[in-house]
């Protein structure tokens, strides 16, 4: 009964929530050298800013970001190189950006900067001020300067347990939101070569946390990794409410908040019924091709090529079209593709056909990942850590039945589970898992060896970073 009213009272709220989706936006990006991207290679493309702008355009591509970042600046206006004073602040106003995001502070806290440390509040509030006041009433968000980890003229003491605080305060007198750019990175040493500056990781991990604050969710509610908000991810949803899910668990931004509740339905609903380009899928081969050699990858430069001779079938897949193997020579070559070993990942793939033993997905000189087992045709996979816990596991549900299947592989960073039709089918916990930054061989096994190539058709195999929930 309890269920079932919770199930009740969740409709309830899908049909009577009303979000305002956000229209895409100029990004004005004030800041320090950290903002400007000093010390990176190709700064203007790997700066936060500029890799702020490449996520934000996985939602939406009209998006645009613009770095207003000065080296040296500081907030004080009676610091040695004051932000206000300098050509980029005028740049910034005359864009009238529709958001803005201000990082400052870092260079405050050298002590003959420090030394006026009274006036911060009045100087950032000013500051506010000028952005708050320009016709294209801007929604400014205020972030918090990244930790110092080595420097004889910056004080991490000082931004950690005085500018931070003080910045804590700044809502209080204006409207403007935070982001916390401190925390997350307080134990990331090696992504600060220098001890200030971010590498070019560092600055993604930067991006990624300031986009998510502006969209307000840490990744688009396309839980089952269809391409769309559905009734599907709903139902995903509604299975975990009120659970502990990270992997449904995307709002407030940036790392949730523990529970599956209302502000994540929030996004479901912003989103309904709409395609969406997830900026977690980093690879997607639809395999729609009608000819040619070559598979594309939508979302990325490794396209695919074929092997062999293998038949399109461009109205015959479960997802538009699809690929024909002939289980003797047939198979498509990536030539390169994620590590597994960095983090959370999802591999779907749908197929039809197959029979034991033989390899859906593998990497090249690595491990099989998903496979028919060789006795029955289950479901299994060869992907594991180098421990004593790591080996093969194998499903009871077989896929080599000649009917469509969709089927996966997540690894959450804990567990990896094998996924038949959106039903977990097989799971386990894993120290990690094998390393390997070689490409991936499609309907064959490792060493292309005879036995293992896939007969019957592939379609559309999506790759995402994160741990996808079908």
């Amino acid at each position: 009964m309890k269920k079932k009213i919770s199930l009740i009272l969740i409709l309830t709220l899908v049909f009577s929530l009303t979000v305002d989706v956000a229209n895409a936006k100029l990004v004005a990006c004030v800041g320090d050298s950290i903002t400007y991207g000093y010390g990176l290679p190709n700064r203007a493309s790997n700066c936060y800013p500029a890799q702020l702008a490449r996520i934000l355009q996985e939602v939406d591509n009209e998006w645009e970001t613009q770095n207003f970042g000065v080296s040296g600046a500081t907030l004080l206006r009676k610091g040695h190189m004051p932000y206000v004073v300098q050509s980029a602040y005028n740049r910034a106003l005359e864009s009238e950006p529709e958001v803005v995001i201000i990082m400052l502070g870092t260079n405050d806290s050298w002590p003959p900067n420090w030394a006026h440390k009274d006036d911060f509040i009045p100087d950032y509030l000013a500051l506010i001020d000028a952005f708050a006041q320009l016709p294209s009433q801007p929604k400014i968000f205020v972030g918090y300067p990244p930790p110092v980890f080595s420097s004889p003229y910056h004080d991490n003491i000082v931004i950690r347990e005085q500018i931070i605080p003080l910045i804590d305060q700044l809502p209080t007198y204006k409207e403007v939101q935070l982001i916390d750019l401190y925390t997350p990175l307080e134990e990331s040493r090696h992504l600060f070569p220098d001890g200030i500056h971010p590498n070019t990781e560092g600055a993604k991990v930067m991006a990624k946390i300031v986009a998510s604050v502006i969209l307000g969710f840490r990744f688009l509610p396309d839980f089952n990794g269809d391409g769309k908000v559905d009734i599907e991810d709903l139902i995903i949803l509604i299975e975990h409410w009120n659970q502990d899910q990270p992997s449904i668990d995307i709002a407030p931004p940036p790392f949730g908040d523990g529970i599956v509740e209302v502000q994540d339905l929030e996004v479901v609903m912003q989103y309904w019924g709409q395609d969406v380009n997830d900026p977690t899928l980093v690879a997607h081969w639809a395999l729609d091709e009608s000819e040619g050699t070559i598979a594309q990858n939508s979302v990325g430069i490794n396209d695919a090529v074929t092997f062999g001779d293998p038949h399109w079938q461009p109205t015959g897949g479960q997802v538009d079209g699809a690929i024909q193997l002939d289980g003797k020579d047939d198979c498509v070559i990536i030539s390169s593709n994620p590590n597994p070993t960095e983090g959370p990942f999802s591999v779907l793939i749908w197929i039809k056909g197959g029979a034991p033993d033989q390899v859906i997905l593998s990497k090249i000189g690595g491990a099989n990942w998903l496979l028919a087992d060789p006795v029955e045709g289950n479901l299994m996979t060869e992907l594991a850590g180098p421990g004593p816990t790591g080996g093969p596991m194998l499903s009871q549900t077989n896929i080599t039945d000649g009917n469509w299947h969709r089927i996966g592989f997540i690894w959450d960073g804990t567990h990896r589970m094998l996924y038949v039709d959106n039903v977990v089918v097989a799971e386990d916990t894993q120290d990690g898992l094998e390393a390997s930054s070689s490409g991936l061989y499609i309907g064959t096994g490792k060493a292309m060896q005879p036995g293992t190539y896939f007969s019957g058709l592939i379609d559309d195999i999506r790759i995402y970073n994160r741990a996808v929930r079908p």
